[in-house]
């Protein structure tokens, strides 16, 4: 229920900023610098700068509180992952009164912090970082959906597939999203490529010793 009030609200919210924005789409589809700005533009145009600056302060709190929830969310990763031997095994210690994942959520809010002070540094670096965010997680997802395809249909680990379910719609999947890592800039798959690399790497070396890093006591 809620992701469709929120999917509602967005709509919404767009449809009523398309009315009241003051560029048409074929000006903002030939001034892509516009576009970053055309929200903001539309309110001042109909309501005054008091909105704009209403709405610039609340999406700021509401980005840095989504931003906390996220590096949260990356530290329980890594920390689930260093507890399955996957990462140093330092990287799955806890609290020893909260329980908290000290360690990893230490661990991901540093890389975020130099990301973001390298992107602040450079003109273009909020492009080139959201660029980079985004091949990671669509790398992950097709290989997501080659998992899906081996688990089901080539290993038939759960009896006999479903084509539709197991192959069609895993294939279709990946299909669209490795259509998006071409049209992607060139700095973000060279990155994207190298920490593949580095995945099949670790993958290959933990899988020729037989077994991961050892579980912390």
């Amino acid at each position: 229920f809620c992701l469709v009030l929120a999917g509602a609200l967005f709509i919404a919210q767009t449809y009523l900023a398309a009315l009241l924005e003051p560029m048409s789409s074929a000006e903002l589809a030939a001034d892509p610098a516009a576009q970053g700005s055309a929200f903001y533009d539309a309110v001042d145009a109909s309501v005054g700068t008091w909105l704009h600056d209403l709405v610039a302060v609340s999406k700021a709190i509401g980005a840095a509180f989504a931003a906390l929830a996220g590096q949260a969310a990356a530290g329980r990763l890594v920390f689930a992952m260093a507890r399955e031997r996957r990462l140093p095994p330092f990287l799955a210690k806890v609290d020893p009164k909260s329980g908290v994942p000290r360690v990893a959520i230490l661990g991901a809010a540093i890389v975020t912090l130099v990301a973001a002070v390298w992107a602040a540094r450079r003109d273009d670096g909020l492009d080139h970082l959201v660029s980079v965010v985004d091949i990671g997680a669509l790398t992950a997802f097709v290989l997501l959906h080659a998992s899906v395809v081996g688990w089901f249909a080539v290993r038939r680990m759960s009896g006999p597939p479903v084509w539709w379910k197991h192959v069609l719609m895993p294939v279709v999947g990946a299909g669209v999203l490795i259509a998006v890592i071409v049209e992607a800039t060139t700095s973000a798959q060279v990155v994207g490529l190298c920490w593949l690399a580095v995945g099949f790497v670790v993958l290959a070396v933990q899988g020729a010793g037989g077994r991961g890093m050892q579980r912390p006591r």
